[in-house]
């Protein structure tokens, strides 16, 4: 058996969840209506290539989505074996696979089981009325008149035909058909069940789950000497000196980018510091000229748009309220470095990678490598999580780069963390400016929000992009340059997402963006984009406004709701945390330590989850320390396919956001990003974690929404608004570290 063979068979991995932003369709429309065809079904119509039956009467289920940890295999699960009248555990599900899967382009965006799911439903809902149609025509009777249980169809005389002989009688090589009836979600079935993860047991057993763990026959590692700084390029290298050090096998050099391949993973990594530490480079010009990133930011040229308006009755404010706020650069600082393997077989290359999105990757290697697509093969295996756009693109051409040399051998390539912190694209820094006219009853009579931000999307394969988004093709011989960043439209928008406000009953709105194509950081998606600076400012704002007319943040944010969903969400989150609100008090005498109780509401993209998150913190005026103590949820997800996951994502996200809000943000000398460590990047440890309790509003006459990233801006808000409570003060960047806090109660 060879390498390829072996990994392809191991790494079928558990795989499900999110939706296809490359595919070039729009996935902000309303929910589908009856017989609208599915994005999903769009650009992958063929019934067989969601779903094929055995002889034997196995189902097979094929998903374009890759699972990053947040169980979208268990949720896909679930709505393929409802669909199916089948036991989920008899479903086979296999994961992102360029030459088995249909391509639903990333799994992001929490798209998946409302965009995906929905495709997958209706091509199981096919086939069960395609199979009930064989049985009856077999028996002389109708489809209404028979049942399934367990993949056996059951006529009313007793008689019995399996899903494998019914499947056997008529061909599945055909487009889904969009009218079949979908089965109810709410009557008893898997759908809301909460179902094991089924991704869990291998790993917590220890089995060969992970990219990190696959080491086929022959393997070489490789590693790549990085230079000093983002712009710099290398002149020169001893190449003698460095194919003379222990274990290298290979040395490989295109343009700027070097690399070496070795027989253990400790000699690569070593050679590849020592090459790189001896070699000469050309630095290149120093970051943001010099100048701080939101002077930068503010001097630059940028792309002006004003992306909302509405109108309202012309009424005098009696005062205007403006604000800034500033969050810098965020990591996704995954715990475990980006992998790759990668093998040149024939002229055709495989490889095997945790990315997000496999055929886009296919597209951005065959531009970096100048190469047909068809030529290329991208398998998902799972990594070590990562909601976001990190170093999985990335390692991935290092690996097939260095692959090219190894004589047909899989080479493997880890990123350090070091290097994964330096290297991977962050979150961009953003600053946003709002403005609201107040009138003598402190009821707002406008509302401005600017926001200027770089790219929070240079993902690879961008359709009619050109250029590549892998960060080694810039540096070759012949490099293949990225793409001009361009920024999404909204609804769902990108910079500007979420900038729309939820307050939909304050009147004369203009929301306008500052986009900033060129970044000398490299900066793309992180979980939210730009949602969670938005959301949060947003609601920053609004209590700020609460407080100026000496109203309680509840009644406050309800007289200028119109969405009954929202409300809702509100109300049982309050219910649920016990909190009872009163006005908060601006600028009081400072004691020791203060307590304050803050809300945060949001209506992800605002097409998605609607989530309210009540917190309280502690709030140490002496050191500036925020001590999060207690964080309650409501969400509203439309229809739960699985309470529990949809619980992990809520609470998981609340846990992340905390950590952003409070610790996380980066720094750069002249040339890179420095802090590429967990000492000079600190993450929220488990000894830190707050209290946290979650509560689900269901409403399965409803489609799903997509909830994977919905309780990131409520948590950051309401923890900026508890602070708010608690001192009477404003800390207007984020994170709300310790100096920043003690600056603002100084002011």
């Amino acid at each position: 058996m060879s390498a390829s063979t072996s990994l392809t068979r191991r790494s079928f991995g558990l795989g499900v969840v999110a939706a296809g932003l490359a595919i070039g369709f729009r996935l902000d429309a309303p929910a589908r209506a009856a017989g609208e065809v599915t994005p999903m079904l769009l650009a992958n119509p063929k019934l067989d290539t969601w779903v094929r039956v055995t002889p034997d009467g196995r189902v097979s289920v094929t998903t374009g989505r890759v699972e990053l940890g947040q169980g979208v295999l268990t949720a896909m699960r679930q709505i393929a074996a409802h669909e199916l009248d089948i036991d989920p555990a008899a479903l086979d599900i296999l994961s992102a696979d360029t030459a088995a899967s249909p391509n639903e382009g990333f799994t992001a965006g929490s798209m998946s089981v409302r965009y995906g799911g929905e495709a997958l439903g209706m091509a199981c809902a096919d086939l069960r009325a395609t199979l009930l149609r064989v049985a009856a025509e077999a028996w002389g009777s109708e489809p209404g008149r028979l049942t399934v249980e367990g993949g056996v169809i059951h006529g009313a005389d007793g008689r019995q035909m399996t899903y494998g002989e019914a499947a056997s009688r008529v061909s599945l090589v055909r487009p889904v058909d969009t009218g079949a009836r979908r089965k109810d979600p709410a009557k008893a079935g898997p759908i809301g069940a909460s179902l094991p993860r089924t991704d869990l047991p291998a790993k917590v057993f220890g089995q060969q789950v992970f990219i990190h763990d696959l080491r086929p026959e022959g393997m070489l590692f490789g590693a790549v000497a990085r230079p000093p700084g983002y712009a710099a390029r290398l002149l020169s290298f001893d190449e003698a000196a460095a194919r003379a050090l222990p274990g290298v096998v290979e040395v490989v050099r295109d343009g700027s980018f070097l690399g070496v391949l070795a027989r253990r993973e400790e000699q690569a990594r070593e050679a590849a510091s020592r090459i790189a530490e001896a070699a000469t480079w050309e630095s290149g010009p120093p970051l943001f000229g010099g100048a701080g990133v939101f002077d930068y930011m503010k001097g630059v040229p940028a792309e002006e748009k004003v992306l909302h308006r509405t109108a309202g009755e012309a009424q005098g404010a009696a005062r205007l309220h403006r604000a800034e706020y500033r969050r810098g650069f965020q990591a996704h600082a995954s715990i475990g470095a980006s992998c790759a393997l990668a093998q040149w077989e024939g002229g055709k290359l495989t490889v095997w990678s945790h990315c997000q999105g496999p055929f886009p990757l296919r597209t951005d290697l065959a531009r970096a490598l100048r190469v047909e697509e068809g030529s290329i093969r991208v398998i998902h295996a799972q990594g070590s999580g990562c909601y976001g756009h990190n170093g999985a693109d990335d390692v991935a051409l290092d690996a097939a780069l260095l692959a090219r040399a190894a004589g047909g051998r899989p080479v493997r390539v880890q990123w350090t963390h070091e290097e994964e912190m330096a290297w991977e694209p962050w979150s961009s820094a953003m600053i946003v400016r709002m403005e609201a006219g107040v009138g003598v009853d402190g009821t707002p009579t406008s509302w401005s929000h600017d926001v200027r931000s770089f790219s929070h999307n240079t993902r690879p394969g961008q359709p009619g992009a050109g250029g590549c988004n892998l960060r080694s093709a810039w540096y070759l011989e012949n490099p293949v340059a990225p793409p001009v960043s361009t920024d999404a439209p909204l609804p769902a928008g990108a910079a500007a997402r979420n900038a729309v406000p939820i307050y939909a009953g304050i009147p004369n709105q203009r929301i306008s963006s500052h986009f900033l194509p060129e970044a000398p950081i490299r900066t793309s998606a992180l979980r939210t984009l730009g949602g969670y600076f938005n959301a949060l400012c947003g609601d920053l704002f609004i209590d700020e406004l609460a407080a100026l007319a000496g109203k309680d943040p509840v009644s406050y944010r309800l007289a200028n709701l119109t969405d009954p969903r929202l409300a809702e969400v509100l109300h049982r989150a309050v219910r649920l945390s016990g909190w009872t609100p009163e006005a908060v008090r601006l600028a009081p005498a400072l004691e020791p330590v203060m307590t304050g109780t803050g809300l945060g509401l949001s209506r992800y993209k605002n097409t998605d989850c609607y989530v309210a998150v009540v917190a309280r913190v502690e709030v140490d005026t002496r050191s500036g320390e925020v001590r999060p103590l207690a964080l309650w949820a409501a969400v509203d997800a439309g229809r739960v396919v699985n309470p529990d996951g949809l619980r992990n994502q809520i609470e998981g996200g609340m846990v992340q956001s905390t950590s952003w809000t409070l610790m996380e943000e980066g720094h750069w000398n002249a040339h890179r990003i420095v802090s590429d460590n967990y000492a000079d990047y600190p993450i929220l440890e488990f000894p830190g974690l707050p209290r946290i309790e979650s509560a689900i509003v269901d409403r399965p006459e409803q489609p799903p929404l997509g909830a994977g990233e919905g309780s990131q801006a409520p948590t950051g808000a309401a923890i900026a608004n508890a602070v708010l409570a608690a001192t009477g003060r404003r800390a207007p960047e984020i994170p709300l570290t310790p100096d920043r806090v003690r600056a603002a109660l100084l002011a």
